[in-house]
């Protein structure tokens, strides 16, 4: 199995014990995809001033680290196009690249396109729920 986590999920499992983290977890223990497209976001949005209170640089570092350690790295085998929010691709993309089992969010715009090409859009309590 093989899991697609949005950026907004990973962040906030990177910041609070809570419903993200607990997905995360439960993500990591089966597999977890990431394109280049999907890491480069994920570490540029750490970056963003309004996260700076909440993450020293160490916890920044290691969180990343142990995301490219964890997760598989999926070479993106098909542009897509459809979603409303355009930056949101992306993450289509690799689900259909790496053919997961869920691709797990918190945003309306990828929701709505639940299923996509047979794969399962999910809430992360929808997540939990399915898969622990």
């Amino acid at each position: 199995m093989l899991f697609v986590f949005d950026t907004n999920v990973l962040i906030s499992a990177a910041l609070v014990e809570g419903v993200c983290r607990l997905a995360f977890d439960i993500g990591k223990a089966q597999g977890i995809a990431r394109s280049e497209e999907t890491f480069r976001e994920l570490a540029k949005t750490l970056e963003k001033p309004r996260l700076q209170k909440y993450l020293t640089n160490e916890t920044k570092i290691d969180f990343l680290a142990n995301f490219l350690k964890l997760s598989q790295f999926i070479g993106i085998t098909e542009k897509i196009a459809v979603c409303r929010d355009p930056k949101d691709d992306m993450f289509l993309e690799l689900a259909v690249s790496c053919q997961a089992s869920a691709l797990i969010t918190r945003d309306g715009d990828l929701l709505s396109l639940h299923p996509f090409r047979g794969i399962p859009i999910v809430s992360v309590t929808n997540f939990i729920k399915l898969y622990s």
